[in-house]
């Protein structure tokens, strides 16, 4: 049993960022100038790349928690 499941937080995390990414691309068909290249610059390129430097982490630290949890459970099973 699993008791601590970072899937959910991650898989909104990934749609989440998905549709920022559909929005801004119909964003640009009408805004096209210096500022909206200012914003996907400073704004969105970073954040793009936050949350996939995160989502990374979070698959990591999943899989060590699994590990842990597969750990205990073994050291606490009666036989």
């Amino acid at each position: 049993m699993a008791f601590i499941d970072l899937s959910s937080p991650a898989g909104k995390i990934h749609t989440a960022i998905k549709d920022l990414q559909i929005a801004w691309g119909h964003a640009t068909e009408k805004w096209h100038d210096e500022n909206s290249r200012y914003f996907e610059e400073h704004c969105l390129l970073p954040l793009a790349m936050t949350a996939k430097l995160s989502l990374d982490a979070i698959g990591r630290m999943s899989e060590h928690i699994q590990r842990a949890e597969h750990a205990c459970a073994d050291e606490w099973r009666v036989e």
